[in-house]
């Protein structure tokens, strides 16, 4: 039977993944209950997200800082040369343009954005600690395989309906930071992912013959809440060639996410195979590099 939705949402067993057991289901799948809200972890809990551990790391940009552009990728990488990059890009100086920073002065993490959308805005621990979960989960589950654009490296956000016309719908432009803090504090709202952003999953209009990378293709829509014990929810879209999911059922889709990227000197941390990786956040997208050169179409 043919699958005629524009998009719908699988929720299944960690095990039934790790299997490559992700099954298309015909009809109208059922859209599980959000879950309760949950309260964010208490700021200065020790952890390496707490408030003291970032101010402690996350001092602002240095003049001259190196930043991360567009031309620092290419579409269609294989697996292992993503892989590759990553390694390269985090052992790299270069770092997200504008990018969220420590305070000092006020005792505030800030996350810097345009005077006319109302300026730099405070963003909490208790949402990067939503965040640094979220990629944390994402790899225990194989979803992903690096925490940068070409695979997990940007965001969406998912608000309820009901939500969306009650309270995030009437910001003016002049209060877009407004928004952005009242979103990043709110955890009855989704942040999205589309990871395997640049990997190349298709050739020729068919997926590729790698199994994992088929996973992959089948696993790349993400989202969670903004909590710190966060599930992840997968989403497909089986009339997207990518499986490019832009929507969910019963949520308004906030397409202007932030972005995100793992560099040694990130300010923030998260944890895989026993290790901790560092990275940071911004709300802007990677430049194109006034030097010449943007992404490789």
């Amino acid at each position: 039977m043919r699958i005629s939705l524009f998009f719908f949402s699988l929720v299944l067993p960690a095990a039934a993944f790790a299997a490559g057991a992700l099954e298309q289901l015909g009809g109208t799948a059922a859209v599980p209950p959000p879950p309760a809200a949950a309260v964010p972890a208490p700021a200065d809990d020790g952890g390496p997200n707490s408030a003291p551990a970032i101010a402690a790391r996350c001092a602002p940009p240095a003049a001259g800082e190196e930043k991360i552009f567009q031309s620092d990728f290419r579409w269609d990488y294989s697996l292992p040369e993503m892989k590759a990059r990553f390694e390269e890009m985090y052992a790299s100086p270069k770092r997200l343009d504008r990018r969220a920073y420590w305070d000092a002065a006020g005792g505030r993490l800030m996350l810097p954005h345009d005077a006319d959308r109302g300026g730099d805005l405070e963003i909490v621990p208790g949402f990067v600690k939503a965040v640094a979960r979220h990629i944390e989960r994402a790899f225990e589950l194989d979803y992903i395989d690096a925490v940068f654009f070409p695979d997990m490296g940007h965001s969406h956000i998912l608000v309820p309906d009901k939500l969306w016309a009650e309270k995030y719908s009437d910001y003016p432009v002049d209060r877009m930071s407004d928004l952005y803090r009242d979103m990043f504090s709110d955890p009855r709202l989704k942040i999205f992912y589309h990871t395997a952003e640049q990997l190349k999953t298709l050739e020729n209009g068919q997926l590729v013959a790698d199994e994992r990378v088929r996973f992959r293709h089948k696993t790349r829509n993400i989202a969670g809440p903004i909590t710190a014990d966060a599930e992840l929810t997968v989403y497909q879209n089986p009339e997207s060639a990518a499986n490019t999911v832009h929507g969910a059922p019963g949520h308004h889709w906030w397409g202007a996410g932030f972005n995100f990227s793992a560099q040694k000197d990130g300010c923030f941390v998260y944890r895989k195979g026993g290790r901790e990786y560092r990275f940071d956040i911004s709300l802007y997208d990677l430049p194109y590099d006034p030097g010449g050169g943007a992404w490789d179409y």
